[in-house]
């Protein structure tokens, strides 16, 4: 059997609501609940990886002068 969360969704969003308020930003919460705050939103854009680091190595690549 699991051990019971020491939180709640309901929690969580009072929380949540509180940090807003205040005029904070969350940007995460943490496995055991805990909030984590910013002052500015995160660019998820900058979070996902240039499609050229998608792209396969071309052959001229590794060559070495």
């Amino acid at each position: 059997m699991t051990k019971a969360l020491p939180f709640t969704a309901a929690s969580l969003a009072r929380a949540i609501r509180g940090v807003e308020r205040a005029g904070k930003i969350v940007i995460g919460v943490r496995p055991d609940g805990t909030l984590i705050l910013g002052d500015k939103p995160v660019d998820t854009a900058s979070l996902v990886p240039d499609a050229r680091q998608d792209a396969p190595a071309s052959k001229w690549e590794d060559q070495q002068a």
